[in-house]
């Protein structure tokens, strides 16, 4: 993968991470929802991770 590439999906990741973890902050702890953006949340972490290494 070339490093434009990588850099687009870095940034790509981090916007969505900024995005689930504001989602997550407003969603009241009564919700369901709250734990699938977590999960998620934690998923574009690792993803982020992973690009951060191999760029």
């Amino acid at each position: 993968m070339r490093e434009e590439e990588l850099e687009v999906l870095k940034k790509l990741a981090e916007k969505a991470l900024k995005e689930l973890e504001e989602a997550y902050s407003r969603v009241p702890d009564v919700d369901n929802g709250k734990a699938y953006l977590f999960r998620g949340k934690e998923r574009v972490r690792l993803m982020l991770e992973i690009l951060k290494e191999v760029g």
